[in-house]
């Protein structure tokens, strides 16, 4: 299973979420995460920073791969769909043979930076692109 950024900031930010996941991350053997969930955790929780979520990295048995060489990181993303964000988490997923892993229903959402959406300039995206309402929403 792989960890994007906003679940690994809900998990960060909830113990009491990351004790229930706990057991199915140590029963996947094949936990991981990217360079860019981790910075986008480390960004939505500057007092925690890198050294915080990789020690909870550390502590779940979750292992931090390098990123896919840009033409596979490229392809990945290409061949999804969705915003930015989830398209390369998707494709960082792809490359490392693996799902994103997606948090249970009625988790709690992971505490945003300090962007709202009015901040976000509206994009024109094809009503296809949008993910399902249960799907994580990336920013």
């Amino acid at each position: 299973m792989y960890f994007d950024g906003t679940t690994l900031t809900t998990l960060l930010s909830d113990a009491e979420k990351a004790a229930a996941i706990a057991p199915a991350i140590a029963a996947d053997h094949r936990a991981q995460t990217s360079a860019f969930a981790v910075i986008e955790a480390a960004l939505a929780l500057p007092e925690l920073g890198e050294a915080g979520v990789t020690a909870f990295l550390d502590e779940q048995g979750i292992e931090l791969r390098d990123m896919p060489p840009g033409n596979h990181l490229i392809a990945g993303a290409l061949a999804t769909e969705g915003k930015l964000k989830a398209r390369l988490h998707a494709a960082c997923a792809a490359y490392y043979e693996t799902e994103v892993f997606v948090l249970p229903s009625g988790a709690p959402e992971a505490p945003q930076a300090d962007v709202t959406q009015a901040d976000v300039p509206e994009a024109d995206v094809p009503e296809a692109d949008v993910p399902p309402v249960d799907a994580p929403q990336p920013e």
